[in-house]
């Protein structure tokens, strides 16, 4: 699927999950989630989304920016993660997130891995549902 095929199928998930939920579907909060969705693949901050938003809409505010993210979160739309003090925005499918310090970058590390990490801790006794790992590291 394109990325904009992509994009449309997101949005119109956010649309019948505010709907489902009875919350107000205002012009404000569907451009701010379509901000934040055409960005979730990158990692971004609360900064990134907000000043990407405000290009289009130059009074909005950061609350409004974060109270948006913290309900597309509430949705199961997008989740978000801490590193190095941001909040960063990411998509929901389990994954493993390794946060380079030396570069800032972030980079995904599939599924598959996390399976592996179940196992070993198995080995402990323990059964749990890892959602997300968020890894830091010194990157090469």
């Amino acid at each position: 699927m394109d990325e904009s095929k992509e994009s449309d199928e997101a949005i119109k998930e956010v649309l019948n999950k505010l709907s489902e939920n009875e919350m107000r579907m205002t012009p404000q909060r569907i451009l701010i989630s379509k901000t934040i969705l055409s960005m979730v693949k990158n990692h971004v901050t609360l900064k990134d989304i907000y000043d990407e938003t405000e290009k289009v809409l130059p009074r909005v505010g950061m609350s409004t920016v974060y109270n948006t993210i913290k309900m597309l979160e509430s949705l199961g739309i997008i989740d978000t993660f801490y590193v190095d003090g941001k909040m960063r925005v990411d998509r929901t499918h389990p994954h493993i997130n390794i946060f380079c310090k030396n570069t800032q970058a972030i980079t995904d590390i599939d599924g598959s891995a996390l399976e592996k990490i179940r196992e070993v801790l198995r080995g402990y006794g323990l059964k749990i549902d890892i959602k997300k790992v968020v890894i830091e590291a010194n990157c090469e």
